[in-house]
């Protein structure tokens, strides 16, 4: 006897089932395919921006690194400016030290040749005050002095007076005075003035005393 199985009849489906499927499949198909194609659509344009932005973004350095040359070159120009300026300062300097130079070669000239006349005058006149011979009988006449005569004169010269070169010389008052005589008799002198002007003359003190 045949099964309930047996029966059964096997389903197969229908030429228009099959036809809708393959419609519904190709659908997915497609629109899997506008899915990539938007993506990719995007990606594309993501990509465009980033480069866009990379290119504002070297145009910003690039006018930076203008302004920075600029800049530099203007510090460079500057530079030389202050340079120039420098030169003409140093060269006016110069300038200035040698008129300064010739200024002062000029007036050292000047000196020399007031110094020339002024020793020249002075020549004249000490030799008209004080002659050669007149000088010569001097020197002689101080070698004709005794030391203590000598030691006198110079004190006395000094502004010493007679107690203060018989302090000095440690001798007494008398004597001093009995060599002041003689010198004044040796010397053809009659006073004190005359002994310290004949003391200056013979060089026996310097003029600053």
């Amino acid at each position: 006897m045949p099964s309930k199985d047996s029966f059964k009849t096997e389903t197969k489906p229908s030429p228009v089932e099959n036809s809708n499927q393959a419609v519904i499949g190709n659908g997915g198909e497609k629109k899997n395919n506008q899915d990539v194609g938007v993506t990719d659509c995007k990606t594309r344009v993501e990509q465009a921006e980033a480069r866009t932005e990379q290119a504002e973004a070297s145009t910003e350095q690039a006018k930076t690194r203008a302004e920075s040359a600029e800049t530099r070159t203007e510090r460079a120009e500057t530079r030389t400016e202050q340079a120039k300026t420098r030169t003409e300062q140093a060269e006016i300097r110069t300038e200035q030290a040698e008129t300064r130079t010739e200024q002062a070669e000029t007036a050292l000239e000047q000196v020399v040749h007031k110094e020339g006349n002024l020793r020249r005058e002075t020549s004249v006149r000490l030799h008209k005050e004080f002659p050669v011979d007149r000088i010569a009988d001097q020197n002689s006449s101080i070698e004709q002095l005794t030391s203590r005569q000598r030691e006198i004169l110079q004190l006395i010269a000094e502004g010493q007076n007679t107690k203060q070169i018989a302090d000095i010389l440690k001798v007494s008052p008398k004597t001093v005075e009995y060599h002041r005589m003689k010198l004044m008799a040796g010397l053809n002198l009659h006073d004190i003035p005359g002994l310290v002007r004949y003391a200056l003359r013979v060089g026996l003190i310097p003029p600053e005393s």
